[in-house]
């Protein structure tokens, strides 16, 4: 484990270590317990302050996972969570990705992380990497990992509700700027910098517009411990302004990347509720 954490992240650095892909609290990456700490997020993230605090429980001397709050673009997400094992692991071979890690879930993917030896200089050089790299692969991935700040399987964590270790099942290298642009031509990816992926909305949907909170809620979360009443309140608000239950799931699930049985629970209660005060 702490090869791994020496391969993504300097000595110094900090990163999110959570129990649940909802997590945002912040630990020097020597604190890994992988007895308590299912995901980790992917990059550094700084461990002094809150940059962009957006709600009034966002402290600005109280530092949390968030894009904005990335101190170091490193780290690349790669998940494959389509076809067999068998066949994504063959798939990464077949075109040679230059990965530093690949981590087993534990349950149906496997998460790849390219590792650069030279940092990306900022968030849109960031995006515009990110873009190249999944344009070499189309549908096969998950595109919702793009973001830097986002969570991933943290090796040596038993899942209790698959009964399977995430295992570290590969352990390599950063690699090279001039390697990675060698590999992105081999499979026709230009030099040039297409237009970031990244813009942040300005609206959520242009048809009837919801709540502030539920705004900044579908962009920034929920603070820890209330996720579960913040989502009901949203959803209750999102379905009264006319958007559907797909809509919503759509949009709540790209906060975290995930949303479980007792989530999509709450998102049902919200709908029964509106189409009762709708008549």
């Amino acid at each position: 484990m702490r090869a791994f954490f020496e391969l993504l992240f300097d000595q110094h650095e900090s990163t999110c270590f959570a129990d649940t892909p909802k997590g945002t609290r912040l630990q020097g990456v020597t604190h890994f317990n992988p007895n308590s700490h299912a995901f980790f997020a992917i990059n550094p993230l700084d461990p002094r302050k809150d940059r962009v605090p957006l709600e009034s429980y966002h402290h600005p001397s109280k530092p949390r996972r968030a894009d904005h709050n990335v101190t170091v673009f490193r780290n690349i997400l790669i998940e494959m969570d389509k076809g067999p094992l068998s066949e994504q692991w063959a798939y990464i071979a077949k075109i040679d990705l230059p990965f530093a890690s690949c981590v087993y879930s534990g349950g149906k993917s496997y998460h790849f992380i390219l590792s650069l030896e030279e940092p990306c200089a900022d968030r849109k050089s960031y995006d515009a990497l990110v873009k190249r790299i999944y344009s070499v692969m189309g549908d096969r991935i998950d595109p919702s990992c793009k973001n830097p700040s986002r969570l991933s399987r943290a090796p040596g964590y038993f899942r209790e509700e698959t009964g399977k270790y995430q295992n570290l099942n590969d352990l390599r290298a950063r690699v090279s700027q001039k390697d990675l642009t060698a590999w992105l031509q081999s499979h026709g990816v230009g030099s040039e910098e297409p237009e970031p992926v990244y813009a942040p909305p300005t609206e959520i949907f242009s048809s009837t517009e919801v709540y502030a909170s539920t705004q900044r809620f579908l962009r920034e979360g929920a603070p820890e411990g209330s996720w579960n009443t913040t989502l009901f309140k949203a959803a209750c608000d999102a379905f009264a302004k006319g958007w559907s239950q797909n809509d919503f799931i759509e949009r709540a699930g790209a906060i975290t990347g995930h949303l479980d049985a007792k989530d999509l629970s709450t998102i049902r209660s919200a709908w029964s509720r509106a189409r009762q005060k709708a008549g």
